[in-house]
């Protein structure tokens, strides 16, 4: 956090899922990336009123420090190199933004490629 931030008039908690959803939010406006998703998993929650985002995936260490594992699809032809770094810089800036929470973390996992 920083200096300027630390005003103390309480406590503020940011839940895992809004975590995210902000990461989420920030890989769908890359090009040629999808979110990787276990429709299954998510339809069976959808019914019991549970929303379950199994693309991301947030850690918080004993330490309070959080990292997050992404989960993506990649257009065919993209470079994937290029493209991961790409969502590590906008997934960083995007939860340092909006939540003032440093990641330690952002690991990308490319599940698969997407043709046409």
């Amino acid at each position: 956090m920083r200096p300027e931030n630390k005003i103390n008039l309480g406590i503020i908690q940011v839940h895992k899922r809004v975590i995210a959803d902000i990461c989420v939010a920030a890989v769908m406006e890359i090009d040629g990336v999808f979110m990787a998703r276990n429709v299954p998993l998510e339809d069976i929650c959808a019914v019991f009123g549970v929303r379950k985002n199994s693309a991301v995936e947030v850690r918080v260490d004993a330490a309070g420090q959080v990292s997050v594992v992404v989960k993506v699809l990649v257009r065919y032809g993209i470079n994937l190199a290029d493209v991961s770094r790409r969502v590590q810089d906008v997934v960083m800036t995007a939860v340092e933004k909006m939540a003032d929470i440093n990641l330690k973390d952002v690991d990308v996992s490319i599940q698969g490629i997407e043709r046409g």
